[in-house]
C-alpha cells in the first residue's frame, strides 16, 4: 500500500509547480514513507507546534503558570492571522488561552506573545534535545511579515499589503537557515514522539492534542474529504507561495501522521492557497481511502 501510494503521489507531482514534501507513518503498522523527507521547507505558520512544546515544557517545569493571566498591550498586536490584533488592549486571557488562540486560530499576536516568553533559545534547545536536526525556529511572526512586507514597522506593512505589495525574494522566502524552517521526517517524528505522549508528560501531550484537533483553519486540506467522524488535530500554515498542513489522523481503521509541505508556488499571477489545498487534500484522500 505505501509503495502504491507513494508513486501516484509522485506522479501528480511531476507536473506540479512548487516544491512539495510528504511524510507519511502508519502509527499502527509502523510502516512510512517520505518524499523529499529530508528537505528543509519554510514552515510558515507550522512552528507553532515547536512553540506550544516549549510552553508546555517551562509549565511542567513551573516556570510559566498556564492560568496566570496577560494583559493585551497595543504593542502586542501584529498583522496576519488571528483575532488579538482586532481586540482592545486590556484584555486579560490566561496563558493557556493564548496558546489555544495561537494553535486553533493561528493567532500571530499570542504567537508572538508566549515566544517572548518561553524565549527562542529555549524553543531551539528543546528542538535539538528532541533530536530534530533540520528543524529552527529563527523569526517570530511579525519578523517574518515585515520581510514579506518589506517594511520596517507595521503601519508600512499594512499598508503594503493593502497595496498588494510583496518583497519578492527577500529573507522570508530565500533563507532556510534563519528562518523558521523544518523537514517533513523531522515534523513526522514531533507528532509521532506527541501521539505516544514521550515529549512531555501524557496529560501535557494529550492537551496539546485535544487543542490542535479544535484547529479551524485549513479546512480545505488534510481534512477535506476525510469523513466527519475522523478528527485530525493539525497545524497548518500559509503565506506567499507556501502552503502547509501537519497532523495526526484519528481514523476509525488506524492512526496515522500526515504531513505535506507546499513551498515555492507562484503567488502574483495565480490562486497558490487554493492550488496547494487541491493537493494535499487529494494527497490526504487517496491515503485515507488506501488506509481504509
Amino acid at each position: 500500500m505505501v509503495e502504491d501510494i507513494k508513486s501516484r503521489i509522485e506522479k501528480i507531482l511531476e507536473n506540479f509547480g512548487g516544491i512539495v514534501g510528504v511524510g507519511f507513518k502508519d502509527l499502527k503498522s509502523g510502516e512510512e514513507f517520505y518524499i523529499n523527507g529530508d528537505k528543509k521547507f519554510l514552515t510558515a505558520s507550522v512552528f507553532k507546534v515547536f512553540v506550544v512544546i516549549e510552553l508546555y515544557r517551562q509549565a511542567l517545569e513551573g516556570k510559566i503558570s498556564l492560568d496566570e493571566r496577560y494583559i493585551l498591550r497595543e504593542t502586542d498586536k501584529t498583522l496576519g492571522s488571528g483575532v488579538l490584533q482586532h481586540l482592545q488592549e486590556g484584555l486579560n486571557p490566561t496563558i493557556r488561552d493564548l496558546a489555544k488562540l495561537m494553535m486553533i486560530l493561528s493567532d500571530n499576536t499570542a504567537t508572538d506573545i508566549i515566544m517572548r516568553m518561553v524565549g527562542e533559545d529555549n524553543i531551539n534547545a528543546t528542538i535539538k534535545n528532541l533530536g530534530l536536526k533540520n528543524s529552527r525556529v529563527a523569526l517570530s511572526t511579525n519578523e517574518i511579515l515585515l520581510s514579506i512586507a518589506g517594511a520596517e514597522n507595521i503601519e508600512d506593512a499594512k499598508k503594503n499589503f493593502e497595496e498588494g505589495k510583496i518583497n519578492k525574494g527577500g529573507k522570508w522566502e530565500r533563507d532556510f537557515e534563519e528562518n523558521d524552517v523544518t523537514t517533513p521526517k523531522d515534523m513526522v517524528k514531533t507528532l509521532e514522539m506527541l501521539y505516544w505522549k514521550k515529549i512531555l508528560a501524557p496529560e501535557a501531550c494529550m492537551e496539546m492534542i485535544e487543542i490542535m484537533k479544535n484547529c479551524e483553519t485549513g479546512e480545505a486540506r488534510i481534512k477535506r474529504y476525510l469523513p466527519f467522524n475522523v478528527k485530525v488535530a493539525h497545524k497548518t500554515g500559509t503565506m506567499p507561495g507556501v502552503v502547509n498542513d501537519a497532523g495526526i489522523v484519528f481514523s476509525p481503521k488506524g492512526d496515522y501522521i500526515l504531513v505535506v509541505f507546499i513551498n515555492g508556488l507562484e503567488y502574483e499571477e495565480q490562486p497558490y492557497v487554493a492550488i496547494g489545498e487541491d493537493l494535499i487534500s487529494w494527497v490526504s484522500k487517496e491515503i485515507y481511502e488506501s488506509l481504509s
